[in-house]
């Protein structure tokens, strides 16, 4: 089960870098850490009516540390304990501004929601990766289910929203960074509830205590 989980976070964290929006030119694609940047400057985005939220594109980098971090935690190697750690520090400041924006990256409004969510996403992945095996065989099945689907569908159906004007803009295709989100996301959510279904099967074949 951890070996078809971490495969999948890998996946979900190739789809976050792949082409979303695939253009003739590869030095035009655009990825979803392009398409957070790219979103600020759409009238739809400035006039703030729109619905979108350029930090929603961060979702999969976001949880796919997490979700490594709880690996991490329910392994009992430290060799991949620490591997796992290190791949998921890898990943996890990628949404961060470059210097000198990052000096400040913590009072720009600009800046400050991506700053003080990657915190927050690298405290939790630190702490799941210390302590993830005190953590419930079912919460962590539920937490595959919401991570996969929050991967699915979030970024994706905010990537639909500005697909028009992506393709009104550039002569593009659907990218397979895109196709790999998805999949990788639902992909996710089975694992979760496989798990899930598993523990509760295990749950009822085990045998009761008798009453006194």
């Amino acid at each position: 089960m951890a070996k078809a989980v971490f495969v999948v976070l890998v996946i979900i964290a190739a789809g976050y870098f792949g082409p979303w929006a695939a253009h003739p030119a590869a030095g035009l694609n655009l990825s979803a850490d392009d398409l957070s940047e790219w979103v600020k400057f759409l009238p739809m985005y400035k006039a703030g009516n729109s619905g979108l939220i350029r930090e929603l594109f961060f979702i999969s980098i976001w949880l796919a540390p997490i979700g490594l971090g709880l690996l991490a935690g329910r392994s009992r190697a430290w060799l991949i304990k620490l591997a796992l750690l290190g791949l998921a520090l890898l990943l996890i400041f990628t949404p961060l501004p470059k210097y000198p924006e990052l000096l400040t990256a913590y009072q720009t409004p600009e800046f400050a929601p991506t700053f003080w969510i990657t915190a927050g996403s690298l405290v939790l992945t630190i702490g799941l990766g210390f302590f993830g095996r005190r953590t419930a065989d079912r919460l962590v099945a539920a937490l595959w289910l919401v991570f996969g689907l929050a991967v699915a569908l979030i970024a994706p159906l905010h990537f639909i929203k500005v697909w028009s004007e992506i393709e009104r803009l550039y002569q593009v295709s659907i990218g397979w960074g895109v196709i790999a989100t998805v999949i990788g996301g639902l992909s996710l959510s089975a694992l979760g509830v496989w798990q899930w279904r598993a523990n509760k099967s295990a749950n009822w074949d085990q045998p009761r205590a008798p009453r006194r």
